[in-house]
């Protein structure tokens, strides 16, 4: 589809009712009449893991089905709702749990697990990628995410939410990649029609959810670097930051976001409440060791840091000091170090790191494990 210059590039509307906000949303942009009769159209949430909206990781179910209820309206019937939550978690949990397979029965329309799709290759410059089928079959996709911190990308929108359009085990090589190069590649190759952004209550600092930040906003545009960029500025982040922004712009798959173009916002209404950007009272920095780590992993190893007691925290803050190495050794390329970096003072996170010895089992294993395996190993 190509671009309509007379679209803003970003539409914004701010309020706590999703279902209506959505529909003044898209009515304003013409969603529904831009798209031929008769298209196969694919909707991509973000249902990274089996939790409620409310909780801040995943998008918003009413935000999806305001989408489907609007492009029934204008007449399209061929709509499937993909997605593949990310690795350790089920898809078909996450559907239920958030509201999504009430959606499906209620509208009929059927929802894809990418997990179990067939995958085609594809090629960036010289580098060979693995997408699902059925993101390449639909005519258009409309790209749903959450705007919401990430623990190794710092945030997390628009283009990363292409992700879960990908088997697991390209998840699990994305992260051997860096993170940012295949991102920003991938979207060269799946490109979203329409992104409709969801900033209700997005947890600003972490992908899985657990603080969110109620913005009380939703955004539209077709630009993913416009949009994420512009999302960066709401997280008090700036877009050079974020590696996988910068590249994507400079690949051109969009512009980056200036405040101070004109005509770059289009604001439907104004803002009736301010949110607050999060603080943290535990830094990590010196505390793992992080290599190539799936963000499953590694947002298991945070969430458990986050959550362990006061008292477990500071030990493990003064055993770094004390050992001058970190606590936590995580990620994919500890399976091919030999011999083991670190000795007993050092836990290893996951499968990948059983060579180390002392270890979490898991892959990726759960916070709560984690937590009970460091309250044995720290004391």
């Amino acid at each position: 589809m190509n671009k309509d210059e007379k679209t803003p590039p970003i539409t914004v509307i701010y309020g706590n009712e999703p279902s209506c906000m959505t529909e003044l949303l898209l009515s304003s942009v013409n969603l529904g009449s831009s798209i031929p009769k008769g298209s196969s159209i694919g909707i991509k949430p973000n249902l990274v893991v089996a939790k409620p909206a409310h909780k801040g990781g995943t998008t918003t179910p009413e935000v999806v089905e305001g989408i489907i209820k609007h492009l029934q309206a204008h007449g399209h019937t061929h709509i499937t709702i993909l997605e593949g939550s990310w690795i350790g978690d089920s898809t078909k949990r996450a559907y239920k749990k958030c509201g999504y397979q009430q959606i499906s029965e209620t509208y009929n329309v059927p929802l894809i697990d990418t997990k179990d799709d067939d995958v085609i290759s594809v090629k960036v410059g010289g580098t060979s990628y693995k997408v699902c089928r059925s993101v390449s079959d639909v005519d258009v996709l409309i790209n749903v995410p959450v705007l919401k911190g990430h623990c190794q990308t710092l945030m997390t929108g628009a283009l990363k939410n292409m992700k879960g359009c990908i088997p697991d085990s390209e998840k699990r090589r994305y992260h051997s990649m860096g993170l940012h190069d295949p991102i920003a590649d991938i979207n060269q190759v799946i490109k979203p029609d329409w992104i409709v952004m969801d900033a209700l209550c997005g947890d600003l600092g972490f992908e899985e959810g657990g603080n969110p930040s109620t913005m009380h906003r939703m955004m539209v545009s077709r630009d993913p670097v416009l949009l994420d960029s512009y999302g960066c500025t709401l997280m008090g982040l700036d877009a050079h930051d974020v590696d996988y922004i910068i590249k994507a712009a400079d690949f051109g798959i969009g512009e980056l976001y200036d405040k101070d173009e004109a005509d770059t916002l289009l604001e439907l209404n104004s803002p009736q409440n301010s949110y607050d950007l999060p603080t943290f009272d535990r830094s990590f920095e010196g505390l793992i060791d992080q290599r190539d780590a799936c963000s499953a992993c590694y947002g298991s190893l945070v969430r458990a840091l986050l959550e362990t007691d006061d008292e477990i925290y500071d030990l493990v803050v003064k055993a770094n000091k004390k050992m001058e190495k970190p606590v936590f050794a995580i990620g994919q390329a500890f399976e091919q170090i030999e011999p083991w970096p670190y000795g007993e003072g050092t836990l290893g996170i996951g499968s990948c790191t059983a060579q180390g010895g002392t270890h979490v089992r898991g892959c990726p294993p759960n916070p709560e494990k984690i937590k009970e395996a460091l309250r044995a190993f720290i004391s």
